[in-house]
């Protein structure tokens, strides 16, 4: 009996039966595709079922050499379907039943369950029907047609593929932001079969990827919404249009999931083929977002009344802060520090910003940089600080800062650097930790500093300006000294607390 495949389409759902190898040349088809007309669940199971048991019937029939007649099934059909509405109705009989090659001869149902059945069995001859060869004078070849897309659902392959890359070991963020993706493209095309895949599913993605909110699984109004609604919504709202280099994450993600699919042949064809990329200079441009801190913010958040007790419950509220605010760098690369990360190079203490030890990342090759150290940093006794971690024997210089999701070892102490600040006053949107490398690239270019050596401590430094040290271990000791003295001209007027 032919197994039912269920195929999801935009129109609904359809069952799909596969013809058996020995009858595909006389019927010319490989599959036969029906509508469920609405079924779903229990329902459409049991209308599949039925149909299976009918097709048996047929391919049995037509193994048999039953002859070809001009009989139209879908009167027989009408009138066995008007039998079946009638509750009254025992018995229903028609002689002379053929259907294309197929000879039933004389049939009778008693009541109206076995009607339906019947029914099924006209719809599944009647389905095979029109392709069935006309008896002439020679053998004439069938044409075939169009055989139905084979192969998974998008939702079947988008589970596999993420199953995958966790069995790969891939950074748990890179899974979750795949997933991201892929359930917005399952969103926005249904759940096609995957070969279907063309080049219209995947501009319609990169359509709702244009209009998709910030933090959209997060607000109120958008978390409990389907993509589509999502959508609607956030068109109706004129969301601002997410930045360069995200859109071009979702494309790189969805490009990830497509190559496995044509390295398995699953997909016959790229989706994405002959869709314009974007540029490499947009796709890896650095959007920053906020703004600095204002002189009398510096002074609320760094206010010894307020900033001591907070930062007394774990060593990185207090030392995190001090080091954004002087060095500009980022949450994570603040976050992620080990002891070793801390040296001193030709006499100038600073620490590395790398990917030297588990669990560091870095934002891209030109984040890689020497920090020096600030000298009100030094002031306040850092480097007794990391001292004292090496002694006891700590691997990482913040030890209490987890990343047992995998996002990044600042995850937490972004959270609880916005949740102070706002104690303190600082209550705008999108204001955080971020805001120190604001602040310090603000401070000095108003000092007069060229931006070129501002982006030597914040690693900003374009691919062709950072080719120098990329060949000198990121490190560029020559260039240490003019660290040094554009670090001295950062001079916030805030005092750090003691």
């Amino acid at each position: 009996m032919p197994k039912p495949y269920f195929l999801s389409r935009p129109a609904g759902l359809y069952v799909r039966f596969r013809v058996p190898e020995d009858l595909r040349l006389r019927i010319g088809l490989r599959f036969v595709v029906r509508s469920m007309h609405g079924l779903r669940g229990d329902a459409a199971r049991l209308s599949a079922a039925r149909q299976a048991v009918a097709l048996s019937a047929v391919f049995h029939r037509l193994r048999k050499g039953d002859d070809v007649t001009g009989f139209d099934p879908k009167k027989l059909i009408d009138s066995a379907q008007r039998a079946a509405a009638d509750g009254t109705l025992r018995e229903w009989t028609a002689t002379g039943v053929r259907i294309g090659a197929v000879d039933f001869g004389a049939v009778t149902t008693q009541g109206p369950q076995d009607t339906l059945d019947f029914i099924e069995a006209m719809k599944a001859a009647a389905a095979i029907a029109p392709s069935m060869p006309m008896p002439v004078s020679a053998p004439v070849a069938p044409v075939p047609e169009p055989i139905a897309p084979t192969g998974p659902l998008l939702s079947e392959a988008i589970a596999d593929y993420l199953k995958d890359l966790e069995s790969a070991k891939r950074d748990p963020k890179t899974v979750l932001e795949s997933r991201h993706s892929l359930r917005i493209l399952l969103g926005v095309v249904g759940d096609v079969a995957v070969g279907t895949l063309s080049q219209s599913h995947v501009r319609a993605f990169f359509d709702a990827v244009r209009h998709w909110p910030s933090n959209a699984t997060k607000r109120p109004e958008y978390r409990s919404l389907s993509v589509p609604e999502v959508l609607v919504l956030s068109k109706a709202r004129k969301e601002p249009e997410p930045a360069a280099h995200t859109l071009n994450k979702h494309r790189q993600r969805l490009s990830a999931f497509v190559q496995p699919l044509l390295a398995a042949r699953v997909i016959s064809h790229n989706p994405m083929a002959g869709i314009v990329r974007m540029s490499a200079h947009a796709a890896s441009a650095e959007v920053e977002t906020g703004r600095p801190f204002t002189t009398a913010e510096l002074q609320a958040v760094f206010a010894p009344l307020a900033y001591l007790p907070w930062a007394k419950k774990y060593p990185h509220r207090y030392w995190a802060p001090i080091l954004g605010l002087y060095s500009g760098a980022r949450v994570t690369e603040v976050a992620q520090l080990y002891v070793d990360d801390i040296e001193t190079v030709e006499g100038v203490p600073g620490f590395h910003v790398n990917r030297r030890f588990p669990g560091q990342k870095i934002k891209n090759a030109q984040s890689r940089r020497f920090v020096p150290l600030a000298q009100p940093v030094l002031d306040v006794g850092f480097l007794r600080f990391v001292e004292e971690a090496r002694k006891a024997g700590q691997a990482r210089l913040f030890p209490d800062l987890p990343n047992g999701t995998g996002l990044g070892f600042g995850r937490q102490l972004s959270r609880q650097f916005s949740a102070y600040i706002k104690k303190c006053g600082v209550v705008e949107e999108g204001m955080g930790f971020h805001a120190f490398r604001h602040t310090f690239a603000t401070l000095l270019s108003e000092a007069g500093v060229e931006t070129t050596d501002i982006a030597r401590l914040t690693g900003h430094l374009d691919g062709k300006a950072q080719g120098s040290v990329l060949e000198k271990f990121y490190i560029d000791r020559k260039t240490l000294p003019l660290r040094v003295a554009t670090l001295a001209r950062f001079t916030p007027a805030v005092g750090m607390p003691t």
